[in-house]
């Protein structure tokens, strides 16, 4: 029989979340969403310290019917278990083209004082709406903020709040542009706010 472990209070909440670009991994510490990437991207797990394999054996989120087992089963503290639900209800709004607000999911980004200054610029950045590195760079500025175009791809790339925080959205200034989970689910995010901006405005 499996000795079952309990998990210490610094080890994440883990759940997956089954989306139109992959299954997408969360994860919450201290009541916060922490963590959210999709399979196989870059820095998966960073800095929260997971790896993929883990993340496979997490409760499933996808189903609301199903959401209240899989939370009663996976046995989260209650905060946890509330930025979860959180972020499993946002999932849902933002894949059926609601545009819903990141404020609704407690967020706790782990990152240097640099990268919270890009997250932060690109938190700014509406539903729908694409802005280059240029004028993230130009942001930052403004603000005070030494910048380069390549230091803002960095911090990007290195973003643990995929879709919530929109990096999605930051594209080059002749298009598309790399992304950590690949440059097909950029496009697919990219198209499916192009689509559904106008309903929500």
């Amino acid at each position: 029989m499996p000795t079952e472990i309990t998990p210490s209070s610094s080890d994440p909440a883990l759940a997956t979340y089954d989306s139109p670009i992959g299954r997408l991994t969360l994860a919450a510490r201290g009541g916060a969403l922490v963590g959210l990437w999709v399979a196989g991207q870059r820095f998966f797990g960073r800095p929260v310290g997971i790896d993929e394999a883990s993340a496979r054996l997490a409760g499933d989120l996808t189903s609301r019917e199903d959401r209240g087992i899989a939370i009663t089963q996976a046995r989260w503290d209650e905060a946890n278990a509330r930025a979860l639900r959180a972020t499993a209800s946002w999932l849902d709004d933002y894949f059926a083209g609601e545009a819903p607000s990141p404020a609704t999911v407690p967020l706790a980004s782990a990152g240097t004082d640099f990268q919270q200054r890009v997250w932060e610029a690109m938190d700014s950045i509406p539903y729908g709406a694409t802005r280059t590195y240029g004028q993230i760079v130009a942001q930052l500025h403004e603000a005070g903020v030494p910048a380069s175009a390549q230091a803002v791809g960095g911090a990007l790339g290195r973003n643990p709040l995929l879709l919530i925080r929109p990096c999605h959205r930051v594209v080059a200034a002749d298009g598309p542009s790399g992304y950590a989970a690949g440059g097909s689910a950029k496009a697919w995010l990219l198209a499916h706010e192009a689509a559904t901006a106008s309903s929500v405005s």
